[in-house]
């Protein structure tokens, strides 16, 4: 899903502002989009550019971060440190690729934006910059306690689900055909289990019936996934006793509420 990020600078000279805004222009296209916002906006930014090679700037960042302490800052500089730090750098000149890479960056990882389809999902193999973005993101991620159990034959799904799931800070078994989902059951008590409608051999339905048959995982809440969508599969679906039936591709947003309704008390 596209998403606009609203970006405030603090010192940037005049025309390294123009250069922002004509790469944001030229980005306009991406999924991921980013726009600046006036100073008086300030407070409803999602990333902020501080020139940190600029006192007076760095002065006025500090100020309004007593306050927005929480919006992810980018530091702005000639020269980065050599040393590797937790905070982030672009580096001058603002070149199209050294922005983008570094607002993507921390929109993966600070921000856990993921635009990852889970309908075909996956990193695309030669974006070695965005599946590294993606592995900070996962490894930095809070553990929630929640345990989850993605069932789905397609590697690409299981691929996006790990990354979105993994983003939230939840840990997840996979696994690739129901008679496998139905082992996974009688040794593991899941949080949560993401069940495709159509898997070879024992369909979703049917795997559906037996997890909320099982001692172990009757009371576990079971989200169905499925291409299709149709009335009667959700009918039938809720007869067999899953809890929720989302419709591939499933937006990041809609997994946060689900993980939120169904396992935030695990």
């Amino acid at each position: 899903m596209d998403k606009i990020f609203k970006v405030s600078v603090f010192g940037l000279a005049p025309n390294e502002q123009n250069t922002l805004g004509s790469i944001f222009k030229l980005a306009a296209s991406r999924s991921r989009q980013y726009t600046m916002v006036s100073p008086t906006e300030r407070t409803a930014a999602d990333i902020i550019l501080v020139d940190s090679d600029d006192t007076n700037a760095m002065n006025e960042w500090r100020s309004f971060s007593v306050r927005h302490s929480t919006i992810p800052v980018i530091y702005v500089t000639k020269t980065a440190p050599a040393q590797a730090t937790n905070e982030v750098y672009l580096r001058r000149p603002l070149t199209l690729k050294r922005v983008l890479e570094t607002l993507d960056k921390v929109a993966i990882v600070a921000l856990k934006h993921v635009n990852i389809d889970i309908h075909d999902g996956g990193v695309p193999d030669d974006d070695e910059d965005a599946k590294s973005a993606y592995n900070v993101a996962v490894q930095s991620a809070e553990k929630t306690g929640v345990k989850a159990l993605v069932v789905d034959d397609a590697l690409s799904v299981r691929k996006a689900m790990e990354i979105h799931l993994g983003v939230l800070g939840v840990d997840i078994d996979f696994a690739e055909t129901g008679e496998e989902a139905l082992e996974y059951i009688q040794k593991t008590v899941y949080d949560i289990i993401f069940l495709d409608l159509m898997l070879p051999g024992i369909d979703g339905y049917k795997v559906c019936k037996e997890i909320k048959s099982h001692k172990l995982s009757k009371n576990t809440p079971v989200i169905m996934l499925t291409g299709k969508g149709s009335r009667f599969d959700k009918i039938k679906g809720t007869m067999a006793g899953a809890n929720l039936f989302l419709t591939k591709p499933v937006e990041q947003e809609k997994l946060k509420e689900v993980i939120k309704q169904y396992a935030a008390g695990a």
